[in-house]
């Protein structure tokens, strides 16, 4: 009998999972590999019931980071078993054939059928079990014609008007990303604004590194606190 993988049409490894209680505060973590950089999210996974980062590590493959959306989301049960270590993630080119010949060919069980995954631009994902291999998730493969992919870096979609300065500017990435209604530059800050939470910051300083084009080190994240003081801190790059 053939090996497996090659029997199902694996072409790559696409990511290892793993599973936290905190996104957050896993996220930094990888964060701070040397190289590592954040490839998509966070955002929400509501298919999936997760909330979901993606961080490549400097050559070391690609992690996605998994923490639960709701009461009800189907990790619970690894978080409770200590987390980490959660799956492997196969990306190959026709997902109705592999499923069929893992099920029929290699007795796997099909846990979830093939589905659209928005954290993966739409593509279909399946999640089988093996006796060998346990959990483990197939991944459709990008059209090998397509010339161009348009990535979602996150959940929602930021646009920004035409600002005149720097202070403009965050505060129209504040908008976007945390309170629309938001007016009050000088006040802005993480102490006096409920709505910017840890998952909320994160998001900020991820648009305002896309949209200055620069590199916020992990460890520089938790002091960049109010719109003033992340501010102060671009005048210095």
């Amino acid at each position: 009998m053939n090996a497996m993988f090659s029997a199902l049409g694996v072409l790559h490894v696409d990511h290892y999972a793993v599973t936290t209680k905190d996104l957050i505060a896993t996220l930094k973590d990888f964060l701070s590999v040397p190289g590592a950089k954040l490839l998509r999210g966070p955002g929400e996974n509501p298919a999936q019931q997760v909330y979901y980062a993606f961080v490549e590590l400097n050559g070391m493959g690609v992690v996605e980071i998994l923490a639960p959306l709701d009461d009800h989301s189907p990790i619970l049960g690894h978080i409770g078993s200590g987390g980490g270590a959660y799956h492997l993630c196969y990306a190959i080119q026709d997902i109705d054939k592999a499923v069929k010949v893992a099920e029929q060919d290699f007795g796997a069980k099909l846990v979830v059928a093939p589905r659209a995954d928005g954290a993966f631009d739409g593509r279909r994902v399946a999640f089988l079990i093996h006796p060998n291999h346990g959990l483990f998730e197939l991944l459709e493969a990008y059209p090998v014609d397509s010339i161009s992919i348009s990535i979602s870096i996150s959940h929602q979609s930021i646009k920004l008007e035409a600002v005149d300065s720097k202070k403009d500017k965050l505060m129209e990435i504040y908008r976007s990303v945390i309170d629309n209604g938001r007016v009050n530059y000088d006040g802005t800050d993480m102490a006096s604004c409920p709505e910017w939470d840890s998952f909320k910051h994160l998001m900020l300083i991820m648009e305002i590194e896309k949209q200055f084009e620069i590199s916020i080190p992990a460890s520089d994240m938790s002091t960049l606190d109010s719109l003033k003081k992340i501010e102060s801190y671009l005048a210095n790059k």
